[in-house]
């Protein structure tokens, strides 16, 4: 091998080896902020103890990030992304078994699995609050949230039309105010959970809720 294409290889090793520490770094601080806000929130969450988490200094912090609300908003984007992909490939598992003739416990397992495979997590359901919260005070905050918010309820909606037609059934409303009932719902009962301290899991009158919901927003596509 020449010697400049050995420096070149060189060169290249390098290069993705760098990528690879600081792709790796940014995902331990990500993951340490996911611990750090969902514990203190992220006005009191500060930088040294999101750093400290992961295991690094404050300078690593910033060579990654500008802000922690750059970092929060990462975090943002991640679980979005990671739990769209989830409930996609929850849905693909499930459709094999989906029948046309789903009664109201049936259909209530249906939609919880979707809905629970991306909100159920308590310290997502904390997040996705404080993030409201602030969003509704800051301006440009809110055009974050709101972004993210109307990406994940047209991703959810996809999917959750997706399992409705293998029972043959479709909304009566625009689907998107649909999905955000459905979502809002949820995420009600998660916090009174959280409020209440009521240990993990969904209980009965959460799912017939649901259940109930879903038909009250649905119709088979034979009705008129």
């Amino acid at each position: 091998m020449r010697a400049s294409s050995l420096h070149e290889a060189t060169r290249r090793g390098v290069v993705e080896a760098d990528t690879a520490r600081r792709a790796a770094t940014r995902e331990r601080l990500v993951e340490a902020a996911y611990d750090v806000f969902a514990e203190v929130g992220l006005h009191a969450g500060t930088v040294e103890q999101i750093a400290e988490r992961a295991g690094f200094t404050r300078g690593a912090f910033y060579s990654n990030f500008a802000s922690k609300e750059e970092l929060f908003l990462a975090l943002m984007e991640r679980e979005t992304v990671t739990r769209i992909a989830g409930l996609t490939g929850r849905l693909d598992a499930m459709r094999p078994h989906l029948g046309a003739a789903l009664d109201e416990e049936q259909l209530a397992e249906l939609l919880l699995d979707v809905l629970c495979w991306a909100m159920s997590d308590r310290r997502w359901a904390i997040i996705m609050e404080d993030f409201r919260l602030m969003a509704l005070r800051d301006r440009e905050l809110a055009a974050d949230f709101v972004q993210m918010r109307d990406e994940m309820v047209s991703s959810v909606r996809r999917i959750i039309e997706r399992a409705l037609d293998g029972t043959g059934r479709v909304f009566t409303i625009d689907p998107d105010l649909a999905i955000r009932l459905l979502i809002s719902t949820y995420l009600d009962s998660v916090r009174d959970d959280v409020l209440a301290g009521v240990a993990d899991g969904e209980t009965r009158t959460v799912r017939l809720t649901i259940a109930r919901l879903v038909l009250a927003l649905t119709r088979t596509e034979h009705e008129d």
